[in-house]
């Protein structure tokens, strides 16, 4: 039960830094939270299926 409660808690670490970072690289908004989280898992994806990672779109305030 307790390897049961590592991965979890390493599970919530990983997803939490996920979100945390992509806040940082496309903005503290819903808007950048949404289409950041799609941008990088679109490159994420691209990254372990060997495809080449699209660009980031344009910064925009």
């Amino acid at each position: 039960m307790r390897i049961l409660s590592k991965v979890l808690w390493t599970l919530a670490f990983l997803v939490a830094t996920f979100v945390w970072m992509v806040l940082f690289e496309h903005g503290f908004s819903m808007k950048g939270l949404t289409e950041g989280t799609g941008a990088e898992l679109r490159g994420i994806s691209a990254w372990f299926g060997g495809g080449k990672k699209q660009p980031p779109p344009a910064f925009s305030f």
